[in-house]
């Protein structure tokens, strides 16, 4: 009898995705929807809450690692699999957006290196640490996680990312890692360690292209000095001054629209 009621829920929920399409769902119910594809015959609505209760957001869940997916009780390997290969390939497709006809990603400039560290990081609700790898026509050769940490702290080793720009044979390496905080201002820390990477790079004949930091659909490159928005079709480009006033100003509308007429 339960397994009928499951099957029941499940058919409804799925005619309802059908009909209405995913802006029909709240995220519990649509991450509820998903677990039906990895959990046969049992009511996934209280483990969707659960994961959503552990990761913060729908985003969390999906890019979370497999490791800290399956500490969620009811949560096995494959289940966590599954949900990680769902932020995958949500990654994946914006990657292919910067792909050319041969399917290779050039990085010849700051706004394509803002492109390509978001598409990477912007979902990351943990810290992480990147090390592209590129030749002498900025192609990307390889992207290798280097470092990571807590959801507000990641640690960088500049000789770690010596080792993979000599293991790669790397003409240059694009340093990206991420603020979960969704804000890419750069911190006296985050400008020592460019300066200790640069340093450990040139020391082996390879250059430091950039460094930039990804804080939602925004990026602070340390070679210009700059922040790139790239929600939009073109680039938009900041000053960091500039930008913690757009932000300060964006927030001030949005207390404005919330009081009464």
């Amino acid at each position: 009898m339960p397994d009928s009621i499951h099957s029941g829920h499940r058919e409804r929920i799925r005619e309802q995705y059908k009909t209405h399409g995913a802006e029909a769902f709240l995220d519990h119910q649509f991450l509820e929807l998903l677990l039906t594809y990895a959990i046969p015959r049992k009511d996934t609505n209280e483990l969707a809450h659960l994961l959503l209760e552990r990761f913060g957001c729908l985003e969390g869940v999906v890019t979370a690692e497999v490791a800290q997916l399956q500490l969620v009780e009811g949560v096995g390997e494959s289940t966590a699999v599954f949900l990680r290969m769902q932020g995958d390939l949500f990654r994946r497709l914006r990657m292919h957006r910067l792909m050319d006809s041969r399917g290779t990603i050039r990085l010849g400039s700051p706004v394509e290196a803002a492109k390509y560290a978001v598409s990477q990081l912007s979902l990351n609700t943990y810290e992480t640490v990147l090390a592209v790898c590129l030749n002498a026509k900025k192609i990307v050769q390889s992207c290798e996680r280097v470092g990571g940490g807590s959801l507000s702290e990641a640690q960088i080793y500049p000789r770690n990312i010596a080792e993979t720009a000599l293991l790669r044979r790397a003409h240059g390496i694009l340093l990206i890692h991420n603020h979960p905080s969704g804000d890419p201002t750069p911190s006296p820390a985050d400008a020592e360690t460019t300066a200790s990477v640069r340093a450990a790079l040139e020391s082996i004949g390879v250059q430091l292209f950039d460094h930039i930091i990804v804080g939602g659909e925004h990026a602070y490159s340390f070679s210009t000095g700059a922040v790139i928005g790239v929600s939009g079709t073109d680039a938009e480009v900041y000053s960091l001054s500039e930008f913690q006033q757009h932000q300060a100003a964006q927030s001030g509308a949005m207390l404005r629209v919330m009081e009464p007429y």
